[in-house]
This record gives C-alpha cells, sequence and structure tokens, in this order.
C-alpha cells in the first residue's frame, strides 16, 4: 500500500464519523416528528404512528450499524498507529485522522509549527504498516498511545 492509498485509507475515518453525524441527525428528526404528530394528534408523546415508528427502527438500526463500522476502522486504525516507534509521530497521525485536526491546529498543541507536523505526518504515512485482513473479532491490545488518541 503506498502514501497515498494509507491516506485515502485512513481519511475513510472522517468520512464514516462523519456519516454517523449525519445518521444520527435524521433520526434526531425522526423523533422530533413523531413526537410532534402524536402531540397533534392527541396531546401526548407517547406513541408515534405506526409507520413513522418503522421509520425510526430502520433509521436507528442503520445508526448503530454505522456505529459498529466507525469502531471497527478506529480499532484498526489505532493498531496501525500503535506500531510506530516514533511517539511524535503517532500523535500526529491521532490528531491528524483520528481527531481530524488540521496540521496548524496539531502544531499549536505540539509546540511545533505546521510544517513540522507535516514532516511527522509524512514519515510516519511511509512507515505505518496497515492490515487490511484484520477482522472485526479484534482483541485487546496494549498500545503505545498513552492516551493521544
Amino acid at each position: 500500500m503506498n502514501n497515498r492509498e494509507k491516506s485515502k485509507w485512513m481519511e475513510q475515518y472522517r468520512r464514516e464519523q462523519s456519516r454517523l453525524r449525519l445518521l444520527c441527525s435524521e433520526l434526531d428528526a425522526l423523533r422530533s416528528q413523531g413526537r410532534e404528530l402524536c402531540r397533534l394528534r392527541d396531546g401526548s408523546e407517547e406513541a408515534p404512528p405506526h409507520w413513522l415508528a418503522r421509520d425510526l427502527a430502520q433509521a436507528r438500526q442503520e445508526m448503530e450499524a454505522q456505529a459498529a463500522r466507525c469502531v471497527v476502522l478506529r480499532r484498526r486504525m489505532v493498531r496501525a498507529i500503535s506500531r510506530l516507534e516514533d511517539e511524535r509521530q503517532r500523535e500526529v497521525l491521532c490528531r491528524r485522522f483520528l481527531q481530524g485536526q488540521t496540521a496548524a491546529e496539531a502544531a499549536d498543541e505540539m509546540g511545533v509549527v505546521p510544517r513540522r507536523v507535516e514532516q511527522l505526518q509524512t514519515e510516519g504515512m511511509r512507515l505505518l504498516v496497515v492490515d487490511l485482513q484484520e477482522t472485526g473479532t479484534e482483541t485487546k491490545q496494549k498500545g503505545r498511545l498513552k492516551g493521544t488518541c
């Protein structure tokens, strides 16, 4: 896997997180719609109409499946990042890809210039070993991330 492919793989987590936030918003909107319909129907917020209850259940299932995908992907990313020997490279990759910080934000918090963050990211990506064959039944591993992710 080359560096461009590794970057795409790492950025996938942010896309998956964004999709999860969108699904959560849709679920919240459906819940609000259900409460409003119940209030208009009989003045209570007891049970939404059967057609809306079905939509709510489906939206919740989609959200839960997306959350599970995010968890699996994050575990794989943390495992790959934790294998790096250099602590600063691990920190930069966590900040950039798991926390979604810009190079400037990461640099500010780390006390370095953005160019150094970019160098550490490039070096870390070059050394990153990504195992795409892992299954969703990973065992808990003691990483060397020391709370940076």
